[in-house]
């Protein structure tokens, strides 16, 4: 049994990704105000819509140059610019801080400083605030909302994609996309297969309280075992995305508050003077994650259903931006050659523009990693380290990512709607 209506354009998953891809996508041409073509499903109730987040997931986003400008297009940014945090310089260091007094034979505390005169290189969001504002926008857009049900299977069928569901009939479209996360069922019920580390390491998340101003300066500290990245968030706080072995991630999750703190000042250093933890601490298991490939019969995957890369360059909602961007391209131009959603045009243009920038991401965030976290004695010994960030193409490429300019060309991303 299905219902039976075609729909064009089906996105399933309704977090920041799936909301923001669906908001994007409405603006490609295809459909009307009476007749929508984008249908976003979401297997929470609608009740729950703008709660994707709750009051102690105080976890953050950030959000690049080039990002900013398509969420600006997208009527998205203006809700959340009041309480974004600007990065306007970023710093980098190796090895463990030096604490005390240091001597002339040590090296600065950070060795790379990167700035860009006086626009800011990226932004830092709450998540909450983020959700928020774009369940306002989707609220505003012709967007059909299938709430509180969850999609249990996909098959391709004479050209269409037909979705089942646990409560509801079937449904029939032109195109699915998969925003359903690192875990994406769409991905295994197309059978796409996925290239995926071990998970060794877990990710800590905080909010911590700083006694000296960070000056919006985004910090990352490579040390054995992983990075530890203070990013600023309102006046005096920083977010902490801390990567670990996973059971030493355990060991000091369960440390008392006082404890917990303090090793976080061991481990950074005390650029930032005293650190207070402001709320409760979360975990993240990192699993690296890539697709052999990022398209299937009527089926488009996108954000970490395609890609859950490392931390660590702050890319992940990034990339999923430019996915979006790019598939909005891709679909506004197949709509001005009269093409349907479903052409199979759209899908090879996605995946040719899209590989070279997730490739080369992927690519530099857990090469890093694994140098830095896992062999930092072969690191140092060879040579690399802050030497391999410091020289092209890497820092090219993270500094031309982090600035906002594109390895992805893309309309939205320029600060444009594509139709």
């Amino acid at each position: 049994m299905h219902d039976h209506l075609i729909h064009e354009i089906v996105v399933v998953g309704a977090g920041l990704t799936g909301v923001m891809t669906a908001i994007a996508l409405s603006h490609c041409g295809y459909g009307s105000p009476s007749a929508p073509a984008i249908t976003l499903i979401d297997r929470t109730s609608q009740t729950s819509a703008g709660t994707k987040t709750t009051p102690q997931d105080q976890r953050t986003t950030t959000i690049h140059a080039a990002g900013k400008a398509m969420l600006d297009a997208l009527g998205v940014w203006h809700l959340v610019a009041n309480n974004a945090t600007p990065i306007y310089r970023i710093k980098v260091a190796s090895g463990q801080p030096h604490h005390g007094r240091p001597n002339r034979w040590h090296r600065p505390e950070f060795q790379l400083d990167w700035h860009d005169n006086g626009a800011p290189m990226a932004f830092v969001v709450s998540n909450q605030d983020l959700i928020e504002a774009l369940q306002d926008r989707l609220a505003q857009r012709p967007i059909i909302q299938i709430a509180g049900d969850e999609v249990v299977g996909f098959s391709s069928v004479d050209d269409y994609a037909k979705l089942q569901f646990n409560h509801r009939p079937d449904l029939m479209c032109q195109l699915v996309v998969a925003c359903d996360g690192a875990n994406s069922k769409m991905r295994d019920y197309a059978s796409i297969r996925t290239l995926s580390e071990p998970h060794r390491q877990t990710a800590i998340i905080a909010n911590l309280i700083c006694e000296r101003a960070h000056e919006n300066t985004a910090f990352q500290r490579f040390l054995p075992g992983g990075p530890i990245a203070l990013m600023p968030h309102g006046e005096q706080s920083v977010s902490l995305v801390w990567t670990l072995p996973k059971d030493e991630a355990t060991r000091i999750l369960a440390l008392e508050e006082d404890s917990f703190t303090s090793l976080v000042l061991s481990s950074f250093g005390e650029t930032l003077g005293g650190l207070k933890l402001d709320g409760p601490r979360l975990s993240w298991p990192l699993k690296p994650t890539i697709t052999r490939k990022m398209t299937s019969n009527n089926l488009i995957l996108a954000g970490d259903s395609g890609h859950a890369i490392h931390p660590l360059a702050g890319q992940g909602y990034n990339l999923a931006l430019g996915d979006a961007a790019v598939l909005a391209d891709c679909l506004a131009n197949a709509y001005r050659r009269g093409l349907n959603p479903g052409h199979r045009s759209i899908r090879s243009e996605y995946s040719a523009r899209r590989r070279l920038e997730v490739a080369t991401m992927t690519a530099i965030t857990s090469g890093l990693n694994q140098i830095m976290s896992f062999q930092p004695t072969i690191a140092k010994i060879a040579g690399v380290g802050m030497g391999l960030v410091n020289h092209s193409p890497m820092k090219t490429l993270l500094k031309k990512s982090a600035m906002g300019g594109q390895l992805a060309q893309a309309t939205l991303l320029q600060g444009q709607l594509p139709e």
